[in-house]
């Protein structure tokens, strides 16, 4: 007998979530805001498998901005601090894994400060009912 299917949460905006209050005034999400603002942070699902029936190893970008290099790395080390700590706050996760760590990589063509890295999280999923 084959095994029940398995919902997944989207990662991204789990971790979006997470991330908003801890990183506050900074503004998280997933999409560029209008007005662009002067410093931000957002979070794109690039890929990752599901490792097995109950979960999945979602891969996530994330992208910071700010107005100097050095506050884009200090806004950059916060967001990697607490994705670090997700599991302990949010059940969903059972593992964090860091691909890459922060890199300063400007936005071309304007040349605004840019920080990537690139996380795992092993999130659980759920049998729907």
């Amino acid at each position: 007998m084959a095994a029940p299917a398995t919902a997944f949460d989207d990662a991204t905006l789990l971790a979006t979530a997470y991330l908003r209050p801890l990183l506050d005034p900074v503004h998280v999400g997933t999409r560029v805001p209008r007005p662009r603002l002067p410093e931000m942070v957002l979070l794109r699902r690039v890929g990752g498998p599901r490792r097995n029936a109950l979960i999945e190893d979602a891969r996530i970008d994330v992208q910071v901005w700010a107005a100097s290099d050095e506050r884009a790395m200090e806004i950059a080390r916060h967001a990697r601090y607490e994705l670090a700590r997700i599991c302990e706050r949010e059940p969903r996760v059972r593992q964090f894994a860091e691909e890459s760590g922060p890199q300063m990589i400007p936005d071309a063509p304007s040349d605004v400060p840019r920080v990537l890295m690139t996380v795992v999280l092993s999130v659980r999923g759920a049998v729907p009912t």
